[in-house]
């Protein structure tokens, strides 16, 4: 066969140990409507296509690190080259005018300043941004500076679109991210909430932050009878726990909501993070209490 009969099957990337693989191996990526709606948006934008060159390689585990660092991604996908290619993205931050406008639009309800201290991005927030006209999520490819290292001439390329499904998973665990990279880190955005609601009326509205979730507030806390001593009766609800209403029926607007508040994990088994993991116990749990609650035992 002559040279220009010859077939050369594609390079296949160098595979990972311990890569960080896209938890999804079918179907989309993405679990929470506001990282669905970020890969939407990429869609919409008219990036799509190529989007769908690094899923495979999301899967793969080809993504070796990500990061966050002054608002900007800062990534590395091995490819077919020995060293692996450096990506970096960033969206268009908001100025201190805008993010004052943001604080102040959205601590006027209290329900969003509830959700968003849950760990939850209500739907409605969209609405919020788009009467300061303004998006949370970026609607157009200026919104958006990509650069990767590989000498593939398109934008995204593989590596950078492995990246963007990374990104929408950690999106899922915390949607914060979403803030951070628009220029305000969770405490940040959380703290400029708390300050505003703090001088709201309280009969403007009918629900109010909770104190709990102050970070002034230390709670009170009557030190128990020592471990050893009460080992029996250690998963047992005591007294003050038997008088907190719990509507076992209803689903929480917030799943997950207090791990969600505490944010990505400092420990790790594996390659997954500690709250990844514990995530999916929260709904599983419930049902089991349900069905035993049901059954009557």
């Amino acid at each position: 066969m002559s040279d220009w009969g010859e077939y050369y099957p594609p390079a296949k990337p160098i595979k990972v140990k311990d890569g960080i693989a896209a938890r999804s191996k079918k179907g989309e990526i993405g679990e929470t409507w506001w990282s669905q709606r970020f890969i939407g948006a990429l869609e919409t934008i008219g990036i799509g296509s190529r989007l769908q060159r690094g899923k495979a390689y999301a899967r793969k585990g080809q993504v070796i690190k990500i990061s966050i660092q002054d608002a900007v991604v800062h990534a590395q996908v091995q490819g077919t080259t020995r060293r692996p290619y450096r990506i970096t993205i960033s969206f268009t931050r908001f100025t201190d005018r805008q993010w004052d406008r943001i604080f102040d639009a959205l601590s006027s309800q209290a329900l969003f300043t509830a959700l968003l201290l849950g760990g939850e991005i209500p739907k409605e927030i969209e609405n919020v941004f788009a009467s300061l006209h303004l998006s949370l999520l970026p609607v157009t490819r200026r919104e958006i500076t990509t650069d990767c290292s590989c000498p593939d001439s398109a934008n995204p390329c593989k590596h950078i679109a492995a990246v963007y499904y990374i990104l929408a998973e950690q999106f899922d665990r915390d949607p914060f991210l979403i803030f951070t990279l628009r220029g305000r880190d969770r405490e940040t955005v959380l703290e400029n909430l708390r300050k505003r609601r703090s001088s709201v009326d309280p009969k403007d509205d009918e629900i109010q932050p909770d104190p709990a979730l102050s970070s002034s507030h230390e709670p009170d806390v009557s030190r128990g009878p020592p471990l050893a001593g009460c080992l029996d009766t250690f998963w047992d609800a005591g007294e003050s726990l038997d008088t907190i209403p719990m509507y076992l029926h209803e689903k929480p607007e917030a799943e997950a909501a207090a791990l969600k508040r505490l944010g990505p994990s400092r420990f790790r088994i594996g390659n997954r993070d500690l709250a990844d993991l514990l995530l999916p116990v929260y709904p599983k749990a419930r049902a089991y209490i349900l069905n035993l609650v049901d059954s009557g035992d």
